[in-house]
């Protein structure tokens, strides 16, 4: 190192102000990284505290959120139970055929359709038969199978009036769409009763 700097810096009058100088820029050039850094925790730790108030306010929902959960799964399998579906048209005519039977009138006839399919849209009206266009609606994995079913019942009046009364009571998805009462004379009081219902189910889409 050269003497002579260092004999002129030791000789100067304004050493100390250059030391004070040295000191202060030495400062700055390590204190500013650990500024920056120190700045860089504080924002993880802000944005770590914030995640476990969100993780803390979602344990408290947890129990709700299940509770919703396991209602609607409730809801859901109920509902499928009342479905008509491919697989339960045979059980559902059998169970048709019961309850006229039982209500002591003689069937005459009992079609029911293929099903006509349209997809399941959010807040759909199973009876509406066209699918609503536009912006606003929103599909679902689902498609509607609706299917009809033309009964043809003779019987009393008040055997016509019990079935209808059981078929009523009945939970299947089924909607009277039709309905046609008429005597039949020289038959002793006996009627006919022509009625047409839609049976409803639910199935996921087939991806294509």
């Amino acid at each position: 190192m050269n003497e002579s700097l260092i004999r002129k810096f030791c000789e100067s009058s304004h050493r100390k102000l250059i030391v004070v100088i040295a000191t202060i820029a030495i400062g700055l050039v390590v204190l500013i990284p650990l500024v920056d850094e120190y700045f860089d925790i504080k924002e993880s730790c802000r944005a770590l505290a914030d995640k476990l108030d969100c993780a803390h306010q979602t344990a408290k929902t947890l129990p709700d959120i299940e509770g919703q959960v396991l209602r609607l799964t409730g809801e859901l399998r109920e509902l499928e139970k009342r479905a008509v579906s491919e697989k339960g048209v045979s059980q559902y005519r059998r169970k048709l055929v019961e309850l006229i039977r039982s209500a002591d009138c003689r069937v005459r006839r009992l079609e029911v359709s293929q099903p006509t399919l349209r997809p399941w849209l959010e807040n759909d009206d199973p009876l509406q038969q066209i699918v609503p266009k536009g912006m606003a609606v929103k599909k679902t994995p689902f498609t509607l199978e609706r299917r009809s079913v033309l009964l043809l019942v003779d019987g009393t009046m008040g055997n016509v009036r019990s079935l209808l009364e059981q078929l009523h009571k009945d939970k299947a998805l089924a909607y009277p769409s039709r309905l046609d009462l008429r005597t039949n004379a020289g038959r002793g009081g006996s009627v006919t009763l022509e009625m047409e219902m839609w049976l409803f189910a639910l199935g996921r889409q087939t991806a294509t």
